[in-house]
């Protein structure tokens, strides 16, 4: 690497300037601190856009000028992309900001790179030894650069480089000084607004470096990142691999299988595991770099993991979890961005709409296999039916617990009409509940026993609001019943709550608030202890009048569907203790005992 861009340039000068020497000791941290973000970034990534940026070159290995040419490549796609975000997450400097946090000069340092941007310049003059002006071409406004290595030979050079603010004012330049020919100026030039400034300066970035790479540029003596000397300090620098990442290690296993085998159940709990827009994309991307490169085993190896994935997160969708920002319609556009932008191979687009078509291929078969179960059909139509007259009507806890009881009925019947062959046979499905909330209420605390009730898997998950949303998992029946009573309780904290309320109306406003709250943990203490007490009865009579316990099969059932989601799971810690009044409480609690599935059912 040239002598400009080392770390120790900005070295101490005994000048007597106290403000220049806070400004260089700044300005040097500053370059330290990137050099070492700059190491953080993914070199799957890097390499991925120096790949794309060489691909049309006709490159001689044995040749110093390609050597150099990767390396430079190499070195610019590094600074892109640590400045650059994700199609969906933060830029790596964010995250590198943020683990890294401090105070004094680096908290200062770290502070100029989160306003780091890019500029294209036109370099004027030294004006003191530490000091070069520069005209910035998107505004016309004067820049003072702090940098002693410029030579003056590059004065009225046009450059394209990052830059990091310095509280005097000036700016110091980090990582490489591109110059730009007339070419790689047009193309930097265009993403300039008349009056506006520059729009969007990461991609006139990324225009500028795969124009530069692309075509060539000019060189200028002592500006330029790297000359050939630098080849006899770095032996066989051109032949270093980069680190392999999790993506990369699961496509050489695929890759490895032999052909016509399936690849290690390991390799695909893996892939599930790592099932996100983000890795999706990427594998999409990887295998169409690698066919470009000749590697249709890796090329395959990819699009297999990408549709693993693909199908992972429409499962997920499927089962109420995730969200919109993780659908496959979310997933198309940003893609379609993204090629449009030239941060993706074109050939992404093709190949994901190839994986969406195997994808409705393998619903539409499920579709039909499920089709012919008329009886579960009608088991969801009489729940359905009777969440249309009770939830939408309002309840109290006795009507409650006599359709909680009846649900139960239909479950039992459905379940025991099955044999285990045929109740491995259906897919699982999951519902998303969500609650508009963002701070846990008492009523949470009955979801648990709603699952165990109704046989199913529960989690919660954080929606992109910050909202609460609950997750119930199983078979389609079980899900559906899950869902129905979980919103037949909500309703009948919101009766039992009012009539609470009114039945205490005489209660000091100051004491309102805890008494209320009070009242329904109770409730929900009561309502949960009432369906564990049920579950337990049915479970008892079921095992008796037929000698068989469905529960477990059940249960292996769901937990292999949900191995398929991928997901990994993290228990809460226990609740802190809250101060409640006693009177309310055990109101509350009394109140849910009366959660009473023998009353009222031919009614429901």
């Amino acid at each position: 690497m040239s002598a400009r861009r080392k770390a120790t340039s900005h070295a101490s000068h005994s000048d007597g300037d106290a403000r220049e020497s806070e400004s260089a000791l700044l300005a040097r941290r500053i370059e330290e601190i990137c050099l070492d973000a700059v190491g953080s970034v993914s070199p799957a990534k890097v390499e991925g856009m120096a790949q794309q940026w060489l691909s049309k070159r006709n490159l001689d290995p044995n040749a110093p000028s390609s050597a150099l040419l990767v390396m430079e490549a190499f070195a610019l796609a590094g600074y892109l992309a640590l400045f650059t975000p994700p199609l969906l997450g933060v830029a790596p400097i964010e995250r590198f900001i943020r683990q890294r946090r401090a105070d004094g000069v680096e908290g200062a340092a770290l502070d100029a790179l989160a306003e780091t941007s890019f500029y294209l310049l036109q370099l004027e003059a030294r004006a003191a030894p530490r000091t070069f002006l520069a005209k910035d071409l998107a505004n016309g406004e004067r820049l003072s650069l702090f940098d002693e290595d410029i030579p003056d030979s590059a004065r009225d050079a046009r450059i394209a480089t990052w830059l990091a603010p310095l509280p005097d004012g000036g700016f110091v330049a980090l990582g490489p000084l591109t110059p730009l020919d007339a070419g790689a100026l047009a193309e930097g030039l265009s993403f300039v607004r008349p009056g506006k400034g520059m729009n969007n300066p990461r991609r006139c970035a990324a225009a500028v470096y795969r124009h530069v790479m692309r075509h060539g540029g000019l060189h200028i003596e002592g500006l330029n990142l790297f000359s050939e000397d630098l080849l006899e300090d770095l032996p066989g620098v051109a032949e270093e691999e980069e680190e392999d990442d999790d993506l990369d290690r699961l496509a050489r296993a695929f890759a490895a299988a032999k052909k016509g085998e399936e690849p290690s159940a390991e390799n695909i709990r893996e892939t599930r595991g790592l099932a996100s827009p983000p890795h999706l994309i990427q594998a999409l991307a990887r295998s169409a770099i690698s066919r470009r490169h000749g590697r249709a085993d890796l090329a395959d190896a990819f699009l297999r993991i990408g549709f693993i994935m693909m199908e992972t997160l429409d499962r997920r969708a499927a089962a109420g979890s995730g969200g919109a920002e993780q659908s496959i319609e979310f997933i198309a556009a940003a893609i379609d961005r993204a090629v449009v932008e030239q941060q993706l191979p074109k050939e992404t687009r093709t190949l994901f709409e190839e994986l969406r078509r195997r994808l409705m291929g393998s619903r539409r078969a499920g579709a039909e296999k499920n089709a012919g179960d008329a009886e579960l059909a009608r088991v969801l139509q009489r729940i359905q039916a009777l969440r249309g007259k009770t939830v939408e009507q309002g309840c109290t806890e006795q009507e409650a617990l006599a359709s909680a009881r009846k649900i139960a009925e239909l479950l039992d019947r459905y379940g025991l009409s099955l044999g285990e062959v045929e109740m491995r046979d259906q897919a699982c499905e999951g519902v998303g509940v969500d609650t508009g909330r963002r701070r846990r209420a008492p009523l949470d605390e009955c979801v648990p026993a709603i699952a165990l009730f109704c046989d199913c898997k529960v989690w919660i998950e954080t929606t992109a609001s910050g909202a609460i949303r609950y997750v119930f998992f199983g078979l389609p029946a079980d899900v559906e019943a899950a869902h129905y009573l979980y919103d037949l309780i909500v309703a009948t904290f919101a009766t039992e709550t009012a009539r609470f309320k009114n039945e205490d109306s005489m209660i000091a406003s100051s004491t309102r608030r805890i008494s209320t709250r009070s009242f329904q943990i109770g409730l929900a203490h009561g309502i949960r202890d009432k369906l564990r007490s049920m579950k337990a009865e049915r479970d008892a009579a079921n095992r008796l009048s037929t000698g068989r316990d469905l529960v477990p099969i059940k249960a292996s059932v769901i937990e292999d569907e949900l191995e398929k989601l991928g997901l990994s799971f993290h228990a809460k810690g226990q609740a802190r203790k809250r101060r409640i009044a006693p009177d309310a409480y055990h109101a509350g609690r009394e109140a849910g005992r009366k959660f009473e599935p023998r009353r009222g059912v031919e009614a429901a």
